[in-house]
């Protein structure tokens, strides 16, 4: 490697080390692909400890019974693709995490997390699950420079250089976060939305009417509707395609979108929508609840 490079690699390494003042952290990401950018960030960066992927997507679906969770996420892949978490418990992915940090091989725990929906109730998330570790939890917040406020949104370059503003959490962070989602399994429902810093729950269909607008009269790829519903949401607030292909589905079974074609992967039916969807449609856009 050049010798600029070679000292923005000791720069990195010693960033993650004297900052989290640990030499062998667990770094705790939200989802396979954010994760696997920080998994490289390690790789290739300089940046200390294991890294752990909690595959998940708090955004949506029940938070308070990791049983139900997991009949919420199976009944959600229906349509989409196959079911691929053998869990009968959503939460047992944090239970694990509690046995792993137990054994006292790791001397702190970085969180990654952006101003996001998703990651955002995950920061809340993990500290209440970790809320008996008594070692350094520590955090590496994303910016969103150019509108990016998710982790994965950025390359392993850029993550370690965000490492070097990581920061540790008093224990009185750590004790408003845990709370806060005590509130959130209590009062957000089904569903969630960032909203100026703050996670706030809002209707199970408040995204029905971006995919009954993006439904054509002719029949379309469900796929194409679905990537299209994805990138209409704002930076914050970004909904993966399982979610909004469970949504799909409430629509079809509405009577409001028709469909052709095996409902088995996503890629293998079309959609219209139907003579009550237009109606329905025509209705959200008079009260404003299309907007």
């Amino acid at each position: 490697l050049p010798s600029s490079r070679r000292r923005r690699r000791g720069r990195h390494r010693q960033l993650a080390h004297s900052s989290a003042d640990a030499h062998h952290p667990l770094q705790l990401a939200l989802g396979l692909s954010a994760a696997g950018c920080v998994r490289a960030a390690c790789d290739t960066h300089g940046l200390a400890g294991t890294v752990v992927a909690i595959d998940d997507d708090p955004s949506h679906g029940p938070l308070d019974d990791g049983v139900a969770r997991s009949s919420y996420l199976r009944e959600c892949f229906r349509g989409s693709g196959e079911w691929y978490l053998d869990l009968a418990d959503a939460f047992e992915p944090w239970r694990d995490l509690q046995a792993k940090v137990a054994g006292g091989t790791h001397d702190a725990i970085v969180i990654w997390s952006g101003d996001n929906v998703a990651e955002s109730t995950f920061l809340a998330m993990a500290c209440w699950w970790l809320r008996s570790f008594e070692r350094p939890v520590l955090c590496v917040g994303i910016p969103g420079d150019s509108g990016h406020h998710y982790v994965a949104a950025h390359t392993p370059e850029q993550l370690a250089e965000l490492s070097g503003g990581v920061r540790r959490l008093t224990d009185l962070e750590r004790a408003d976060l845990a709370e806060d989602f005590t509130r959130l399994r209590r009062e957000t429902g089904l569903l969630r939305r960032w909203d100026a810093g703050r996670i706030v729950g809002i209707p199970p269909d408040a995204y029905d009417g971006i995919l009954l607008r993006l439904v054509a009269p002719d029949w379309t790829p469900a796929a194409r509707v679905v990537g299209a519903a994805m990138s209409s949401g704002d930076e914050h607030n970004l909904m993966s395609d399982v979610f909004f292909a469970s949504r799909l589905q409430r629509l079809i079974g509405f009577g409001l979108v028709d469909v052709r074609g095996r409902r088995e992967w996503l890629r293998d039916y079309e959609v219209r929508l139907s003579d009550d969807g237009h109606s329905d449609q025509s209705a959200r856009a008079d009260t404003g609840l299309d907007s």
